[in-house]
């Protein structure tokens, strides 16, 4: 029954209800569950390989090392980021320098409708060259960097260093 301070938890719940209507009904017994429903199980795995993690050891050197024993290198210097920054830096303040005066902004727009399209194609191959040549120049240092962290390494574990 519900009282001012106690609502209903279900409108019409004051009325009175024989208590077998209240107790919800026994499970049924597993075997007929069993065989009332049939059991749906996914299908067996039939890949060749499992994934790393699963594969069990074979070998002692397949352990991890010891954290002792592990050589931590430092960070590596981003070479790529270092260079193109610098570039794309040079092209920004040749453009503030180009737009400050109007003098050079008019030597500038002169120039360029002065240019002949063969002229045009020449200085655009140049530009992509001078990019291409950027990007040889971040390839060499990255794989300088590389080859003295592989040397490094190798020292160290060697016990060189």
């Amino acid at each position: 029954m519900s009282t001012p301070e106690i609502p209903d938890a279900v409108p019409g719940a004051d009325t009175s209800a024989p208590v077998a209507d209240l107790v919800p009904p026994a499970p049924e017994a597993p075997a007929a569950a069993a065989a009332a429903a049939p059991t749906v199980l996914p299908p067996a795995f039939t890949g060749s390989s499992l994934p790393p993690a699963w594969e069990p050891a074979t070998a002692a050197s397949d352990r991890p090392e010891a954290a002792a024993s592990v050589v931590l290198s430092r960070p590596r210097v981003r070479w790529a980021g270092i260079v193109w920054g610098l570039v794309l830096a040079a092209i920004a303040a040749g453009a503030v320098w180009f737009l400050t005066d109007p003098a050079r902004q008019a030597a500038l727009a002169s120039w360029l409708v002065s240019l002949s399209p063969a002229t045009a194609i020449a200085v655009a191959v140049l530009v992509l060259g001078v990019f291409a040549l950027i990007t040889g120049v971040v390839g060499i240092a990255r794989r300088a960097q590389r080859g003295i962290e592989q040397r490094r390494t190798a020292a160290s574990a060697a016990g060189l260093l």
